[in-house]
């Protein structure tokens, strides 16, 4: 067993990533609902064994991923540090055998007008008052599969990130997650990479994927979630065309009200990507599929830098450029609003885990002094960036060994 590969014990046996019956060790404990201890720590941190296309893979279970050491691929962030905390067990409910199901805020068919909402908002007086059920919105969706993906997380060794592996992955969290229709997987379309020679294949699977959103007699239209790097616009007779990278030959049309929308709300993210270099404009959008062409309902962005990992501002991608030889997580809002005061990443390889707290510049005082209450009382030490500092501060040693 390789040293270096993270290693796990089930019951008298011990194995890790790397054992040539890794295969078969994983079917007999996902049998017998058996519960591998992983080995990072003296914790051992429980594991389960979920079976995704035919290929056993060894996952954390709910709610430990703290637990394992920082340098442990099993670790994850408390969620209270983003925005994730207030979101699950209501929005995010994952159960014991590593099933998530998902609540969406927005719609996955076509139904037409929409009477009433959700929230009551007439001046007669309630009869009786319910709390606010918690839903995930589209961008905040995106956020969850970025982080199930694992592509928040960044380790030195890593090296590079491409295209392929950020398919690969999304692909992989959207298995594991379930939504009211069915599995997220069902609907959801990222472009693997384009490549000429393949060019028929790649068209053929995509049309055999479009064939499951056909309209059905009597049945509200469902919708497609897209998930691709967004290149650019170019004028249309009823609207606007986005071009999508690794999808040359695919065309995909927004009406010209919700371009003038679209417009509005993310010129400032594709500014921001336009002027930091090997940047990336990732969007996710609900689409209707209309045979050979795709027509957005409703879309957001993000800004990825380039590893892939996710940035709103300047200060944001100045300090993520800072640890590009380091080993972090980075942390997401979720629906939460921009200014929210939460941790923008967790180092992982200092003498313990450490909050990383960096405000945007015009962040106001009293946000800022909530951020700092937060701060001092998290679960790990905290690293400030004041908002009024220009200047950024040093960042923690990383442990001796790393």
């Amino acid at each position: 067993m390789n040293d270096d590969a993270p290693s796990y014990r089930l019951g008298h046996l011990h194995f890790g990533d790397d054992a040539p019956n890794l295969q078969c060790v994983l079917a007999r404990a996902h049998e017998g609902h058996a519960r591998p201890l992983c080995q990072c720590c003296q914790a051992e941190p429980p594991m389960y064994v979920a079976l995704i296309n035919g290929v056993f893979y060894l996952k954390r279970m709910p709610g430990t991923g703290h637990m394992h050491d920082p340098a442990c691929p099993s670790f994850d962030t408390p969620p209270e540090l983003s925005g994730l905390g207030p979101l699950a067990g209501q929005a995010i409910v994952t159960d014991k055998a590593g099933d998530t199901t998902l609540r969406l805020g927005f719609s996955l068919s076509l139904r037409g007008s929409r009477h009433g909402s959700e929230a009551e908002d007439s001046d007669s007086e309630a009869a009786s008052v319910t709390a606010t059920v918690r839903k995930l919105r589209l961008l905040a969706l995106l956020h969850y599969l970025w982080h199930a993906a694992g592509l928040t997380t960044w380790r030195k060794a890593y090296g590079r990130r491409s295209w392929w592996i950020v398919h690969r992955e999304l692909c992989l969290a959207a298995t594991r997650a379930r939504i009211r229709a069915g599995p997220l997987s069902d609907i959801l379309f990222v472009p693997p990479p384009y490549v000429v020679e393949d060019k028929e294949r790649l068209a053929g699977e995509r049309r055999r994927f479009l064939a499951r959103l056909q309209p059905v007699a009597g049945k509200p239209t469902g919708l497609g979630l897209l998930v691709a790097e967004l290149k650019g616009q170019e004028p249309s007779q009823y609207g606007r065309k986005l071009r999508f990278k690794h999808l040359p030959d695919f065309s995909v049309f927004i009406d010209s009200d919700t371009a003038r929308r679209f417009d509005r709300a993310a010129a400032r993210k594709v500014r921001l990507v336009e002027a930091t270099p090997n940047s990336h404009l990732m969007a996710i959008a609900t689409f209707a599929a209309k045979g050979s062409y795709a027509e957005i309902r409703e879309i957001a962005l993000m800004a990825v830098d380039a590893r892939w990992v996710p940035f709103a501002g300047e200060r944001d991608h100045a300090l993520l450029e800072a640890l590009a030889e380091r080993d972090f997580v980075r942390c997401l809002p979720y629906n939460l609003p921009a200014d929210a005061p939460i941790a923008t990443a967790v180092l992982l390889d200092a003498e313990r885990p450490i909050a990383l707290y960096a405000p945007a510049p015009d962040m106001a005082g009293d946000r800022e002094e909530e951020l700092h209450r937060i701060a001092a009382e998290g679960l790990y030490p905290a690293w400030h960036w004041p908002a009024s500092d220009f200047d950024m501060p040093e960042l923690p040693r990383r442990r001796e060994g790393r």
